[in-house]
C-alpha cells in the first residue's frame, strides 16, 4: 500500500486567464458555474479536478454564487465593479495502473486568476481621457482612471482568454464588434509596445465560447443547421462537437445585418491559438431524466425575474479552461 506521503503534487502551473465579453454575455454566471461543472465532471475524464478559492473573496464568491445557482435557482447579480478572483484546481489522473506499478498516480495543479469587470468596461466607444465619469467606486477624483486601463493590463499579462460570444444579445443589440474592437486594439498596442514576438500575432491563447446554448433560438439554429449531436451518456443532452464548433460560430457571425463577421475574422487575424466551444452555464431542463425536444428550456419567468427551472448542468464550462491549461502546459514543456 502506498502511503499518503508518496502523493506529492507537481508545483502549481500558474495560469492567468481573462474573461472578455459584452454586458449580459454571462461572464459572472460562467464563473459561478465552474465549480458545479467541476463537481459534475468527476469520473467522466482522465483527471478528476477539485476547485477551491485561494483567498477569502474568492471563497465567498464560490459559496454565494453556487448557492444562488444551485439552491435558489437564481442567476448571480451582474458585476457592478472590478474584482480580482483567484482559484486553484488540483487533479489526479484516474487512469488505472498495472498491479506491479508502484508509482503513485500523477497529480496536477494550476491556478486561475480572473479579473471580473462589468461588461461596459469592454466598450470600444471613445471615452473622456480624464476618466472622471468612469471612476472606480471609492476612488477619489484625482485618482480616477479610464475604465479599461486595469482590464487591458490584466488581459496583457494573461496566458489565455475566454472570449464569450452571446448570440442572443447579438441578435438583439448587434454590438459584439463594438465591445470587441476597442479592447483588441488597446491590447495589441500594449503588447507591441512592450514586447517582441517572432510572429505578427498576439501570444494569447483564446477559447472562443458561444454562450447560452440553452436558449431556444441559439439551440434551434444549431439543430436545424445540423451542428448538434446527442451525447452518448445519460441524460443524452445535445451538444456541438468540437470539430464543428468553429463552423457554428462562423455561421452565427455571418448575419449581414451586423458586424459580427469582423469579430470572427478579427480573432483569426490577431491570435494564432484558438479553441472553439459551445457553452451553457445552466444546461437544459431534463424533466424525465432524458432530454426532451419539446420541453428543454431550463429557464422561466417568475413575475419579472428570470429563474432556473431544473438542476444546473453546465455544458462546456470547464472544458475551455482545461484546454487553455493544457495549451499553456505544452508550451512550458518545450
Amino acid at each position: 500500500m502506498i502511503g499518503p506521503q508518496r502523493y506529492r503534487p507537481e508545483p502549481a502551473t500558474s495560469v492567468r486567464l481573462g474573461l472578455w465579453g459584452p454586458p449580459g454575455s454571462g461572464k459572472t454566471t460562467f464563473l459561478a458555474a465552474l465549480q458545479i461543472a467541476t463537481t459534475r465532471a468527476q469520473g467522466a475524464g482522465p483527471v478528476d479536478w477539485i476547485m477551491s478559492g485561494r483567498d477569502d473573496a474568492s471563497v465567498r464568491f464560490l459559496v454565494e454564487s453556487v448557492h444562488r445557482l444551485a439552491t435558489e435557482k437564481r442567476f448571480p447579480t451582474a458585476t457592478d465593479d472590478s474584482r480580482g478572483l483567484s482559484f486553484r484546481f488540483s487533479g489526479v489522473h484516474t487512469g488505472q495502473r498495472l498491479r506491479w506499478q508502484k508509482r503513485p498516480p500523477e497529480t496536477l495543479s494550476f491556478e486561475l486568476d480572473v479579473l471580473d469587470v462589468p461588461g461596459r468596461f469592454y466598450d470600444g466607444s471613445p471615452v473622456d481621457e480624464t476618466g472622471a465619469d468612469f471612476a472606480i467606486a471609492g476612488a477619489q477624483a484625482s485618482t480616477a482612471v479610464k475604465p479599461d486601463a486595469r482590464l487591458i493590463d490584466h488581459l496583457h499579462h494573461c496566458d489565455g482568454i475566454i472570449f464569450l460570444f452571446d448570440p442572443q444579445r447579438e441578435e438583439r443589440e448587434r454590438d459584439a464588434f463594438r465591445y470587441f474592437h476597442g479592447v483588441l486594439q488597446r491590447l495589441t498596442g500594449k503588447v507591441m509596445e512592450n514586447e517582441t514576438f517572432p510572429g505578427p500575432r498576439l501570444p494569447h491563447r483564446v477559447a472562443v465560447c458561444v454562450s447560452k446554448f440553452d436558449d431556444y433560438e441559439v439551440f434551434d439554429h444549431a439543430r436545424r443547421s445540423g451542428y448538434t449531436v446527442r451525447s452518448t451518456t445519460p441524460p443524452h443532452m445535445p451538444e456541438v462537437s468540437p470539430d464543428r464548433a468553429r463552423q457554428y460560430f462562423a455561421s452565427l457571425c455571418a448575419d449581414p445585418g451586423s458586424n459580427a463577421d469582423l469579430v470572427e475574422s478579427g480573432l483569426r487575424q490577431y491570435f494564432d491559438t484558438l479553441g472553439y466551444f459551445v457553452s451553457s452555464s445552466i444546461g437544459f431542463n431534463i424533466g424525465r431524466k432524458r432530454f426532451q425536444l419539446n420541453d428543454f428550456l431550463n429557464t422561466h419567468y417568475d413575475g419579472d425575474a428570470l429563474r432556473i427551472r431544473d438542476a444546473v448542468r453546465p455544458i462546456n464550462v470547464l472544458e475551455p479552461l482545461l484546454w487553455l491549461h493544457d495549451s499553456v502546459r505544452q508550451d512550458q514543456r518545450r
